[in-house]
């Protein structure tokens, strides 16, 4: 990220380093992609869930400081998992191009559009599952909190009196 105040905001300024745990990051997705997209991913996955001050618990967080509280220290664990899901699925739906010295490039494979959108929803719903860890902590911390899990997607749809596990 070009702007120290922007990436100060990030639960860890190494995201792509924590990505690397959970997915596989395609090659054209620099540093600066997966910033963008994880800054993106927690002020909109991640805070329509839990709300921007439990978000607020975890960003900056010195994990090496014995003063934070368990409490917060084991919500960003929590949140890791979610917040590299949701970051991978904003990358894949973000930056379908590429800026090149040329110019902007895109992919006009219609096919190859829809594979990224639906490996997407696939992540999105993955972190949708982790984030019920989340919720299901801040509940037992606080059993007035503002976490929801309704807000996350749902994972079971029923077509023609069928029930289907979905991700879309």
């Amino acid at each position: 990220m070009y702007d120290v105040n922007l990436e100060n905001k990030l639960i860890s300024s190494d995201i792509a380093d924590i990505m690397q745990d959970y997915v596989s990051i395609q090659l054209d997705i620099d540093n600066t992609k997966i910033k963008a997209a994880a800054l993106v991913a927690q002020s909109i996955d991640i805070t329509r869930v839990i709300t921007k001050e439990n978000l607020d618990r975890v960003i900056g967080l010195d994990i090496y400081d014995e003063s934070i509280p368990t409490a917060d220290l084991e919500l960003r664990e929590l949140i890791l998992a979610p917040w590299c899901y949701y970051t991978y699925a904003r990358c894949l739906t973000m930056f379908q191009g590429t800026f090149t010295d040329s110019g902007y490039a895109t992919e006009t494979e219609a096919e190859s559009r829809n594979a990224a959108k639906s490996v997407a929803q696939e992540m999105k719903a993955i972190g949708d599952s982790f984030m019920l860890l989340v919720t299901d902590f801040l509940e037992k911390e606080d059993p007035n909190t503002e976490a929801d899990d309704e807000k996350l997607s749902p994972r079971i749809r029923t077509f023609g009196g069928k029930e289907n596990r979905a991700s879309n």
